[in-house]
């Protein structure tokens, strides 16, 4: 799990940063909308990757400041961090698969993707294969990940699954009951922890994806 750090440290950290990932955010939606239909199949993709990358990166800090900055919202916000965490390991290889279809794509001789030199394919795979082996732990974990399903399902997404009605969503408040609504009790969650190996993970791989790039060919909308 995690070190134990001075909360009020990695609060400030998040406090520096949410702004600028914000702002960050906010681009990478206009990009994502502007390009969704644009006449390059590999900038299409790289954007949209570029904006699921970054929302599940902003969605994470937000929750986990909330969930050092006030312990006794755990019960509401540890679950929805629950969510966004599946989430994104059930849709980013969609994403990614999409910009690897992309260049596979634009390397076909015949292919008139305008940006098809303004990507490296095979930087692209190197980065893409850390980020799988930067997040091995928590996607090799499978008892957590039926876990974090069942929360997604029937908790979080829905407050009753089709099977068990509310008797995961009252489970999870039991389960929780226990839990000391302290920043030691925060740092000691599975979910909290595996959220940051993602966090973390995907932070890395959003560095990456921009030194895939060679932005000398122009795209157009």
């Amino acid at each position: 799990m995690l070190n134990r750090m001075d909360a009020r440290e990695i609060i400030d950290g998040f406090d520096r940063i949410l702004p600028e990932q914000e702002k960050a955010l906010q681009l990478a939606a206009v990009n994502a909308g502007k390009f969704h239909a644009s006449n390059s199949p590999i900038f299409t993709a790289f954007t949209q990757l570029q904006f699921f990358v970054l929302t599940v990166d902003y969605d994470m800090r937000v929750m986990l400041r909330t969930l050092l900055a006030d312990p006794q919202s755990r019960v509401t916000a540890e679950k929805f961090l629950a969510l966004t965490l599946e989430e994104s390991d059930e849709f980013i290889g969609a994403v990614i698969g999409d910009m690897k279809k992309a260049l596979r794509s634009a390397g076909n001789p015949a292919s008139t993707d305008p940006a098809k030199n303004a990507f490296d394919a095979q930087r692209f795979d190197e980065v893409t294969a850390q980020y799988w082996a930067d997040v091995r732990p928590f996607r090799d974990d499978y008892a957590f990940n039926k876990t974090l399903r069942e929360i997604r399902n029937t908790v979080a997404g829905h407050i009753m699954g089709k099977q068990v009605g509310l008797l995961n969503s009252a489970g999870w408040i039991a389960s929780r009951a226990a839990v000391p609504r302290t920043t030691d009790g925060v740092m000691t969650s599975q979910i909290v922890g595996y959220s940051v190996t993602v966090l973390q993970a995907l932070l890395k791989y959003s560095r990456g994806l921009h030194t895939c790039m060679s932005m000398s060919d122009s795209v157009k909308g």
